[in-house]
């Protein structure tokens, strides 16, 4: 016998045979073994969780120069942890999103709408944003690619805008939380594309709906203060505006795979459909309501630009103390300039005190 067929059937005999099933079972399929494989589902095709094709570059570059600029202008500032700083740094006032400051006019300033992002109120605001940006971002880019990702964070940003303006429209607004909860909402948008081509669909599912629903616990409760800084209104604007453009735009695994998933893919152009005139009437909606002036918002119907505290006995004679007045015009403001004890107040304490005085 050939020397070499001779090593050949010593090396097979020295192999462990693998165990087949035994009479009356049936063969068991290899699982990918992990901690997590309690909570898969079954998926068939292209998996979502395999599909890395694309570095992190827009989501590490975004939050590097958030960071860069608040380091720069928080170092001028007495209290460097707590200094709000960034961007506005650069450009007092002119940076941060407000639609009017008194009844100067911010509306036509539209840069505002992008540039408040790059502020924040001190470093364990900036923090919480970063983190937030990386925890999402990274896995969203790596599948969805830099221009997507790209451009739903800052339309989410500019949509957080829009939403703040129509419900907190007295205020000012600073920081990316707009644009991170974009992110977080075009999470929720591909888990509507990509339904079965996600491995652990269910507990993304739960971990969504419950950071949701405590973000809606924390803005009611937030809502009590009148000392709170958080908007929750651009939360919920930027939310809104990942989940639709993660449905429009977002990467979908059913069309890289169409001819296994064509009636799949029936139904989610429909449901486009149905996103993209929903996202288009909001905006008309939106677009319609900061077109008045003087500025309100939804739960302040009542129209005005201008407020301040006073203390005028003769014309509020029943209380021994400041009241609130605010106005819509030059006339009603240059009247309570003219009293001596005029004195700036937040709007927000006045709407938990009530207003004395509305022109």
């Amino acid at each position: 016998m050939d020397r070499r067929f001779q090593r050949q059937l010593r090396s097979e005999s020295r192999r462990p045979r693998q165990r087949g099933p035994l009479d009356g079972e049936e063969a068991q399929p290899q699982v990918h073994r992990n901690a997590l494989i309690m909570f898969a589902s079954k998926v068939t095709g292209k998996v979502i969780e395999d599909q890395d094709d694309y570095w992190p570059i827009f989501v590490i570059l975004e939050a590097l120069l958030t960071f860069i600029l608040w380091v720069i202008g928080a170092t001028s500032e007495e209290e460097f942890f707590s200094a709000k700083a960034g961007l506005d740094s650069i450009f007092p006032g002119r940076t941060n999103m407000a639609t009017h400051q008194d009844c100067a006019d911010l509306r036509f300033q539209v840069w505002r709408w992008l540039t408040y992002q790059f502020s924040h109120s001190g470093l364990s605001h900036l923090g919480l944003n970063i983190f937030m940006l990386l925890v999402v971002g990274i896995r969203l880019e790596r599948y969805h690619g830099h221009w997507r990702t790209l451009v739903i964070f800052n339309l989410g940003v500019i949509c957080a805008a829009f939403n703040f303006a129509v419900i907190d429209g007295h205020a000012s607004l600073i920081g990316m939380s707009g644009g991170v909860y974009a992110l977080m909402g075009m999470t929720f948008g591909s888990l509507i594309l990509n339904w079965h081509d996600t491995r652990y669909r269910r507990p993304e599912l739960f971990m969504l709906v419950l950071l949701f629903l405590l973000d809606l616990a924390f803005a009611y409760f937030d809502s009590t203060s009148a000392d709170s800084e958080t908007s929750h209104s651009a939360h919920f604007g930027g939310y809104a505006a990942g989940v639709i453009l993660g449905v429009l735009v977002g990467r979908n695994l059913d069309e890289e795979e169409q001819i296994q998933h064509a009636k799949t893919l029936r139904c989610e152009r429909i449901l486009q459909g149905i996103f993209a005139s929903t996202g288009a009437v909001a905006l008309l909606l939106v677009f319609a309501w900061m077109a008045q002036w003087p500025p309100r918002t939804l739960s302040d119907t009542t129209p005005w630009c201008w407020n301040r505290q006073v203390f005028n006995q003769s014309m509020f004679p029943d209380e021994f103390r400041y009241h609130c007045v605010r106005c819509q015009d030059q006339q009603c403001i240059s009247m309570f300039e003219a009293m001596p004890n005029t004195e700036k107040v937040s709007f927000r304490i006045c709407q938990q005190a009530g207003w004395s005085y509305s022109q």
